[in-house]
């Protein structure tokens, strides 16, 4: 009866049913604080809609409007980063190992580069084309992959950062002997 395996005791299964829900109540909450860091969609938008609007008051000429546009969209950038930062800090403290690093920070940084490469490059083309609103128009193509990339690069901070906390947990050395 060697090739038989020995039944395990109601006790053994039942620390290990309490053992995996607790191990999915912690991914549960690690999803939860990782979806709170990230920025929110909305920001996206706004910073879309941010980008356009000083395009079009660059393209209209009026140095009255220029002295509107320009201020207003640096305050409105101010305030949309202090809209975002301080609900992060105050909602939930992501422990240093489980925030993404460089990979994540050359994501985000790497999308920067593209918006403004295809926001200045379409706007200076379409301006020695001499095409009408160039800036505008310009702005608008960069606009366009912010609202697209700024997701994904949400979605792959958060891939990294799950990753990230999955890797420390299985590094976690074993509390008493526990699981």
């Amino acid at each position: 009866m060697g090739d038989t395996q020995q039944p395990q005791s109601a006790g053994t299964r039942a620390t290990a049913a309490e053992a995996a829900a607790a191990l999915a109540e912690i991914q549960r909450r690690q999803e939860q604080v990782i979806k709170a860091v990230l920025v929110p969609v909305w920001y996206w938008w706004v910073m879309a809609a941010v980008m356009v609007a000083y395009g079009a008051g660059r393209d209209s000429g009026d140095l009255v409007v220029h002295a509107i546009t320009i201020p207003l969209a640096a305050l409105v950038l101010v305030v949309l980063a202090g809209a975002v930062s301080p609900e992060i800090r105050r909602r939930v403290q992501v422990h240093n190992a489980a925030q993404p690093r460089a990979r994540g920070v050359a994501a985000a940084f790497g999308m920067i580069v593209l918006v403004n490469a295809v926001a200045i490059s379409t706007a200076a083309s379409l301006a020695a084309a001499r095409v009408p609103y160039p800036v505008t128009i310009g702005y608008a193509a960069g606009a366009a992959v912010l609202v697209i990339a700024g997701p994904l690069v949400n979605q792959y901070v958060r891939r990294l950062m799950l990753s990230q906390a999955r890797q420390q947990m299985n590094d976690a050395p074993e509390a008493g002997g526990t699981p």
